[in-house]
């Protein structure tokens, strides 16, 4: 079994969370489709002959990936006890919401799981120039991530998963500089697509103090992307218009959207609807409803609402319970990179600040300080 946070990164391995290709190749492999949730019957010994199938499927998508899978029931976190996971491995061909279709090493067909259930991928490129911007994106150089993602991503014949992938480390990395009309922008991408919603999370919503951060100047791109058709970006939009003088318009799309269809559009609204909570009333009427809805959205889902849930905690000066839901972040979400330094330094704000220096500075050693390593900071 490998190690891995139920995240987008898993940092031993490299697992990313994130993200059709042609007909023509889902032919080739045939229609015929298994699906398996044995552990024992999935993998082929190491010393297997490889297929002339999984040959095929190697001169034609890249190397090898390796996915970790939830069992369905399995994907949230309850009690800090995450559900069983399988290891999958094979050569991709397609991950879509409702399937992930790989190749084994021992393959006569493709074999077909739940695509929504992929919770962690260690990322078999097709091409060298997909794998530099990952890596880079591992090693948060976020600037170069984003300029070097911009070239690369019109590349013919890359599978669709494996753009999907730099888009949203575009995106992340993006929230990670501060610069969120860009992150907003290059996530339309990926809401205007089918995308896994393990991809789709990485949505750059306000969850901490961002509304007032960031400045009146997101309230132009927020309004058009309250217009958009897509209800991600009308979520992105109306988040982003919270406290605005479009406020009433706001609060009436989040109130929509909390009855969308996609239970990642209605739980994320829901959330976002916790800001207009008076302080007064948190602890003692809403803390328990927002920890449940959080539990019920799979753990891969739940950094951001973690997150806002912390901030509404200190709001109300329940700074200890605010600590531990920061130090959830920290602890679970390493690929976040801006949710989870944002998590570190509020973590020992809050303990400095109520007169606790020894936790602060053990919060402090635990989890150093990283920074972007790009070498292109004018781009910041």
């Amino acid at each position: 079994m490998l190690h891995f946070t139920v995240s987008i990164v898993a940092q031993r391995i490299g697992f990313v969370n994130l993200a059709c290709i042609g007909i023509s190749w889902l032919s080739i492999i045939s229609c015929v489709s298994l699906v398996w949730f044995c552990c024992d019957t999935l993998f082929a010994q190491e010393d297997e002959p490889a297929s002339d199938l999984y040959q095929q499927a190697l001169d034609k998508l890249g190397s090898e990936s390796r996915m970790e899978w939830l069992g369905s029931g399995a994907l949230s976190l309850k009690s800090w006890e995450p559900g069983r996971s399988i290891e999958l491995r094979g050569v991709l061909v397609e991950w879509e919401p409702t399937r992930l279709v790989l190749v084994r090493k021992d393959a006569k067909g493709p074999t077909t799981f739940p695509g929504d259930q992929v919770i962690g991928i260690d990322p078999g490129w097709k091409e060298e120039s997909f794998a530099d911007v990952h890596r880079h994106f591992m090693e948060h150089r976020f600037a170069e991530v984003i300029s070097e993602g911009q070239s690369i991503l019109k590349t013919p014949s890359v599978p669709r998963w494996q753009q999907r992938l730099i888009v949203a480390e575009m995106v992340q990395s993006a929230c990670a500089l501060g610069q969120w009309q860009v992150a907003g922008k290059v996530y339309g991408y990926l809401a205007q697509d089918t995308s896994p919603q393990v991809l789709l999370s990485v949505i750059p919503l306000p969850w901490s103090d961002e509304l007032l951060t960031a400045g009146k100047g997101m309230r132009e791109p927020a309004a058009e992307w309250l217009q958009r058709s897509e209800p991600e970006m009308q979520l992105l939009g109306a988040s982003w218009l919270v406290g605005s003088e479009q406020n009433g318009l706001a609060i009436e799309m989040l109130k929509r959207l909390s009855n969308h269809e996609s239970s990642l559009v209605s739980n994320y609204a829901q959330a976002q609807l916790w800001r207009g909570v008076p302080p007064s009333e948190i602890e003692s009427t809403y803390f328990g409803k927002w920890v449940a809805l959080r539990d019920t959205m799979p753990l891969a889902l739940q950094a951001g609402p973690t997150m806002l849930l912390g901030h509404r905690l200190e709001q109300s000066g329940a700074w200890e319970l605010a600590v531990a839901e920061w130090l959830r972040i920290a602890s679970l979400y390493g690929d976040r990179y801006h949710l989870k330094s944002r998590a570190i330094e509020r973590a020992i704000a809050a303990c400095s600040t109520a007169g606790a220096t020894d936790q602060a500075g053990r919060i402090g050693a635990r989890y150093p300080r990283e920074t972007d390593k790009s070498s292109n900071k004018k781009n910041r």
